[in-house]
């Protein structure tokens, strides 16, 4: 765990200290989640795997979220937590947008790493290979309570849907039913939808339908960093490279089932700030 007190550090006091200080989200699997006390995830591993290329050891630190994304970069990044902790020389999972960066100029936002995606995991005997969102006015589909895929498939043609929707308050449970077969097809966030049904030998069809009315159906997620550790920033941006290049970056993805979706070039917001 990290000492109280502990400040962000620029590259010579990290390789000097032999330790790259990360902080990643608790309870967000396949990312990141706490088993029986060990950090474990993909972004765990993208960590350690960053952290060996620097020629030092990781040290990941598990937080919950914060009521908005600029209160987990003021807490894990230049700050600290009022509870004491320290922030982390990373955080991982920080979503890349150019208004969210221009709003917390004390941490920089860079090396995108990964690209989210609202997709739905589909029994295509039932379904078709290339549904549309009007065959679940006839057939069910889950999807895990009060998430934005809740919320557009409750609103889609007015309500058409709402017979035929399962809500699940744990997601787990919407992966057991679709390998049951009690439902058709099960929608969320991609990376979760394909670890889940890994973690209990399903291998599905995923299919990503155009979603009218959502703000958001895709985001390219990224990390931070303090602003006077710009020169970790750009060694991380170089091994980052290296592992994406030597293929490790989505073998550490394809471990937990997930599909490795490679951010495009305009991740809406510049790899290092100026």
């Amino acid at each position: 765990m990290l000492t109280g007190g502990a400040a962000a550090r620029p590259l010579d006091e990290v390789v000097g200290s032999g330790i790259l200080r990360v902080i990643a989200y608790l309870d967000n699997a396949p990312f990141s989640w706490d088993d029986n006390g060990t950090p474990r995830g993909i972004d765990v591993d993208i960590a350690g795997a960053v952290a060996g290329e620097l020629g030092v050891k990781p040290e990941v630190v598990l937080r919950m979220p914060g009521e908005k994304g600029d209160d987990d970069l003021r807490v894990n990044v230049w700050k600290g937590p009022l509870t004491g902790g320290g922030v982390g020389d990373l955080m991982m999972h920080v979503p890349i947008d150019r208004e969210f960066a221009a709003r917390n100029p004390e941490a920089v936002l860079g090396n995108p790493y990964f690209q989210e995606r609202i997709a739905l995991a589909i029994d295509s005997d039932r379904t078709g290979p290339s549904p549309s969102f009007d065959v679940f006015k006839k057939i069910k589909i889950g999807v895990q309570l009060g998430t934005v895929s809740d919320y557009f498939l409750m609103r889609y043609d007015d309500g058409a849907l709402i017979d035929n929707i399962v809500h699940h308050v744990r997601a787990e449970d919407g992966a057991k039913e679709f390998k049951s077969k009690d439902i058709a097809a099960l929608m969320g966030q991609r990376a979760r939808i394909e670890a889940l049904l890994h973690d209990i030998g399903v291998k599905p069809r995923i299919a990503e339908l155009k979603m009218d009315g959502i703000v958001r159906d895709q985001w390219v997620v990224g990390m931070a960093w303090k602003e006077n550790s710009r020169d970790l920033g750009y060694a991380v941006q170089a091994a980052l490279e290296k592992l994406k290049a030597n293929g490790k970056l989505a073998e550490i993805f394809r471990s937990y089932g997930v599909t490795y979706i490679e951010p495009p070039i305009d991740d809406g917001v510049s790899n290092q700030q100026n």
